[in-house]
């Protein structure tokens, strides 16, 4: 980062940790900041200082605050394990409004008694379930919203897969993975042309993608403004998730969706059910090759722009510009990279996640900002939601 001053200090080796790769050398604040962590980080590998510290209550409260954050990146896949146990034995719906004794819940989960206590334990210290009486169980926060989001639990169901991609980490990180699971889960990214795709290729994804939307519509409803448009068109809509909520939201507001057309016969149904058909105009196409339709006055990207990589989002990006009225609103949504800690946590899951999957990125709203802009559109800036670790929302003008 640039920081405006015109002085800097002469480049010396190992200061920068970049090594051979090319780029400006660090300004003069830079340079302090490199020069003061690294004797911050000599101080710490001395085995002199960190018993100095831990002799020292004030320093010891900081030094065991870190230890133990540490303890939890390395523990963190037992965590992972624990939750995904829980989930795949239904102690959340079991728990759903009761207080259960274990021998209960041992008979409700298919669980021997002492191996259901000790999983217990192990979610209470997750601070998943609470003990308000001896061998008497209940949810927490957590808990209770584990047991009514069945998208969240569907998408901990899924995580499966990606744990067995990320099995062999060196492996992964160096990028010679070869083909993985969750590549082959998300057939529009395998290189086949969209169009080919059969209903047992999009029907898995699609449900998934049906099931775990419910947080983040109500995320993008509460933190943006949909009324003041007349119609509002989902591109890449799936099966209709975010439009139904959209449409109970605003009871006056048309609706249509874009998707592949095997996933728009999947969206008629959904949309059936959710009473929200009639009002609706369902289009099938590839969204980066296919004509847009142009009736509507806002356009939604949800949680489409990331699965993608740059040279196909700027594919899309250029369809929806040749395609849209000028005027058009075009209304970006999904998680995005930044410096709060749910961006932060955002980005450290999406990182690996579309890795793992072999397309896509987790972007900032920078980033957004630029590829929209290099497509023409006009007038594109970020807006903060209501939870920025479910989505970041970038709105544009065509």
């Amino acid at each position: 980062m640039d920081t405006g001053s015109r002085h800097s200090l002469p480049a010396q080796p190992g200061l920068t940790g970049t090594g051979d790769r090319p780029g400006r050398e660090p300004g003069l604040l830079q340079s302090l900041t490199i020069r003061m962590r690294l004797w911050r980080n000599r101080q710490i590998a001395s085995p002199r200082f960190r018993s100095l510290v831990a002799r020292l209550p004030l320093l010891r409260r900081i030094s065991n605050r870190k230890a133990n954050h540490l303890f939890r990146l390395t523990s963190g896949f037992v965590h992972t394990q624990i939750l995904s146990a829980c989930v795949s034995l239904g102690l959340f719906e079991a728990l759903n409004g009761k207080a259960l004794p274990s021998s209960a819940l041992s008979a409700r989960c298919g669980v021997p008694l002492e191996p259901m206590r000790r999983l217990l334990e192990q979610a209470r210290r997750l601070d998943l379930v609470v003990s308000p009486a001896p061998d008497l169980w209940m949810l927490t926060d957590a808990g209770t919203v584990l047991s009514t989001d069945r998208g969240l639990r569907e998408m901990i169901r899924h995580h499966d897969m990606l744990y067995r991609d990320l099995a062999d980490a060196e492996t992964f990180w160096r990028g010679d993975g070869g083909e993985t699971e969750l590549r082959r889960y998300w057939a529009y990214v395998r290189g086949i042309d969209p169009a080919a795709l059969q209903n047992d290729d999009a029907a898995p994804y699609s449900a998934l993608m049906r099931e775990s939307q419910a947080m983040l519509a109500d995320c993008i409803l509460a933190s943006f403004d949909f009324g003041r448009f007349r119609s509002v068109l989902d591109v890449g809509g799936g099966e209709g998730a975010f439009l139904a909520a959209l449409g109970a939201h605003h009871p006056a507001l048309d609706l249509a969706l874009f998707d592949l057309p095997v996933v728009s016969q999947l969206a008629r149904r959904h949309l059936h059910e959710r009473g929200v058909l009639h009002r609706t105009q369902i289009h099938g196409g590839d969204f980066a090759r296919d004509t847009i339709p142009a009736d509507s006055d806002c356009v939604t990207l949800i949680r489409i722009l990331c699965d993608h990589d740059d040279d196909r989002v700027l594919l899309i990006l250029a369809n929806l510009q040749r395609s849209l009225k000028p005027g058009t609103r075009l209304v970006v949504a999904e998680a995005m990279a930044g410096e709060s800690e749910g961006a932060n946590l955002a980005a450290l899951y999406f990182t690996s996640y579309f890795a793992a999957m072999g397309s896509g990125r987790c972007r900032s709203s920078h980033e957004i900002i630029d590829l929209l802009t290099r497509s023409g559109f006009r007038n594109a800036r970020a807006l903060t939601t209501t939870n920025p670790l479910l989505a970041t929302l970038v709105t544009a003008e065509r």
